[in-house]
């Protein structure tokens, strides 16, 4: 279909406020449960080859070689990750959210094959983590894949983006209501009629899809229980108080173990995960249960079945298992392990309520099933979802009061520990601030391309000599040259470095063709700043080419240049209307500003602080910090290690000071 055909098409959907977005929401709901039920089996697959061919077979089942087991599947984890797209890093959905807060619904379609193959080598190996996010994330990936592909506006595209999540969701737990309260509650955070129907038809597609090829048995399997005694509401609230303390030390667990792999310079990122699955697989030397959450000793904690020491055990080793699986760079989701913490949570939980109260906790295994729910509504905070995924689980309505009042205290509770949730709260790592109420984010990604280039002034063939770009370019000291091909496509970028190359070498008569860089990385304008310095920050490059959002084209509408982005940011930040902001940003609104690129050397001043640690100038802000290939907004929270790439606008009476902060030893208070 050619790119024209697409445009129009691309406005009849976007102009239609029902049926056409129908249409392609049942269509990424058939492509979800599939990818769903695919996904399980490659699990499924890997898990046969790791236990019953490498551990039963060829290994005889000897209890030690557990050890090595996790950290053989993740051996290519890193690989994938680090080769083949970054996104499949970690538990998937904060990177769906940022893309629908930040990229307008933009996720590359190379993200799902890899969050695909990543997540089932840690999952079906014995990670401790879940493939629900997983799920998520590649039902995202599929809907903005069709979305970008049929060139549709932001907004039908983020709703895609939803409509994928929901379907995953909903085809893992054959759970289509949950799937949508999932998309709508975490993912757009957006109710509205247009929304809810899209997503509804996404998910329900996709759990007729994943019904009809693997069945309608239930993921988890959950005895129904009901409420023995009215005195038990209490003891149901007060389990909501615990689940939601679990729930916090569960994320700050997770966030502290990310940071402490990031403190590690042995082994290199790629071998990361592997440091992780050893952990996982020493763990389960202790309880093998631990291996991949086990669905069958959750079942045995929902029956009832379980001793009090085993689950206390395993309440501990999952949270380990799961904070070094992720923590360490693997791959999966955290939705199965606050389930599988909540379980184990309510369950010791019921163990000693029926000890001092046999009369009115009868059944440990309902305290465990609404703990399940219980710990998710306190780490995600969304307590619908968590209401409903127990209540289709068990399709039994009579466990609906003691399920309502244990997650909305432990909602409750959790917003008082917690500012954040274990999804927003590394949004909030990279800049990106999202609560219940809005999504606020970060200066850089509130400034779009199209507000910050400059105008393309000078466009030469091929054939142009570099003296005559010289002589066309000669007023002005930062000139970009784009090299145009007869179709006014941008095949070269050319700056006065080149040029000056140029001239160094006694070549002023060599033709633009032979001075170009060739490899040009373009931008598009309705990206944005935050957008741009990832670019910048990990390339020898002072400009990108604006093109038009064309199919392939590249016709270029301008050009983005580093001091563009500097003197973009400094107007915007003069506008701030928060009084702090703007005392500490003034000197930075002016003119008389630089723009740096620092690398943090090792044991200087900055090695190993969190920012607000720095003691910096207010005559100097940091912009972005490049750690290990991924680029982040930073906060004051963010830490800064050694070989770190940091970008900061300063004052120039500030530069020195900035620059003893990186480079000299012992300079940060």
């Amino acid at each position: 279909m050619g790119a024209q055909l697409r445009k129009r098409l691309a406005a009849q959907i976007d102009g239609s406020s029902r049926a056409a977005p129908l249409l392609l929401a049942a269509f990424v709901g058939l492509a979800t449960g599939l990818g769903a039920v695919a996904f399980t089996t490659l699990i499924d697959g890997v898990h046969a080859l790791i236990f019953d061919l490498l551990w039963e077979d060829l290994l005889g089942s000897a209890r030690w070689s557990l050890l090595l087991m996790p950290a053989i599947g993740a051996l290519l984890v890193g690989p994938i990750i680090v080769l083949f797209a970054r996104e499949a890093k970690g538990h998937g959905v904060p990177e769906v959210m940022l893309a629908v807060a930040t990229r307008g619904g933009r996720i590359r379609a190379r993200v799902a094959v890899a969050k695909a193959a990543a997540s089932a080598l840690t999952i079906g190996s014995g990670g401790a983590a879940g493939k629900e996010g997983p799920i998520v994330q590649i039902g995202a990936a599929i809907g903005s894949s069709i979305g970008r592909w049929l060139l549709l506006s932001e907004d039908t595209l983020r709703l895609l983006v939803a409509a994928g999540a929901a379907a995953g969701i909903a085809a893992t737990f054959n759970a289509p209501i949950a799937g949508v309260f999932f998309a709508l509650e975490v993912i757009l955070r957006n109710f509205n009629t247009r929304n809810f129907s899209v997503v509804v038809l996404a998910s329900v597609v996709a759990t007729v899809t994943a019904v009809m090829l693997r069945g309608n048995d239930p993921a988890i399997t959950i005895p129904a229980y009901e409420l023995e005694h009215p005195a038990e509401v209490g003891l149901y609230a007060l389990l909501g108080a615990l689940c939601a303390v679990v729930a916090v030390g569960f994320i700050r667990l997770l966030y502290w173990s990310e940071d402490s792999f990031a403190r590690l310079r042995v082994p290199p990122e790629i071998l990361m995960p592997v440091v992780g699955g050893l952990i996982v697989g020493a763990l389960a030397l202790w309880d093998a249960g631990l291996l991949g959450l086990d669905d069958a000793t959750t079942e045995q904690v929902l029956r009832g079945d379980e001793s009090f020491g085993r689950m206390a055990r395993l309440l501990l080793l999952g949270a380990v298992g799961t904070a070094a699986t992720i923590g360490s760079g693997g791959s999966g989701g955290v939705f199965r392990p606050s389930l599988f913490l909540g379980a184990m949570t309510g369950g010791v939980f019921g163990a000693a309520a029926h000890g001092l109260f046999p009369g009115v906790a009868p059944n440990l295994g309902a305290y465990a099933t609404v703990g399940m729910a219980a710990v998710f509504a306190g780490a995600a905070r969304a307590p619908i979802t968590a209401v409903l995924i127990i209540f289709e689980m068990t399709r039994d309505y009579e466990l609906i009061v003691p399920l309502m009042t244990a997650v909305a205290v432990a909602t409750v509770v959790s917003q008082l520990l917690s500012p954040g949730t274990i999804y927003t709260i590394k949004l909030a790592r990279r800049g990106v601030h999202i609560d219940e109420e809005q999504a606020p984010v970060s200066l850089m990604q509130t400034i779009h391309v199209a507000d910050a280039m400059s105008p393309v002034t000078l466009c030469v063939a091929p054939g142009t000599s570099a003296a005559e770009i010289i002589r066309q370019s000669s007023s002005d000291p930062e000139s970009v040259t784009l090299m145009l091909n007869e179709r006014g496509a941008v095949v070269g970028i050319i700056t006065n470095t080149d040029l000056n190359r140029a001239l160094a070498d006694g070549r002023p008569e060599e033709f633009a063709e032979a001075i170009a860089t060739r490899d040009v990385i373009t931008i598009f304008a309705d990206e944005t700043l935050d957008d741009a310095l990832r670019i910048f920050a990990g390339r020898a490059i002072t400009a990108l080419p604006v093109v038009q959002r064309d199919d392939d084209a590249m016709l270029p509408v301008g050009v983005l240049r580093r001091s563009d982005i500097t003197q973009a940011y400094a107007q915007v930040v003069g506008m701030r209307e928060t009084a702090e902001r703007r005392r500490r940003l003034a000197p930075v609104a002016g003119d008389d500003v630089r723009y740096l690129e620092l690398e943090v050397r090792r044991g200087s001043g900055a090695d190993g602080k969190l920012l607000t640690e720095l003691g910096l100038t207010e005559d100097a802000v940091i912009v972005a910090v490049r750690h290990r290939g991924a680029t982040h907004i930073p906060r004051g929270h963010t830490r800064l290690y050694a070989g770190d790439r940091v970008t900061v606008i300063a004052a120039r009476g500030a530069v020195g000071e900035v620059r003893a902060r990186f480079e000299s030893p012992g300079r940060a208070r």
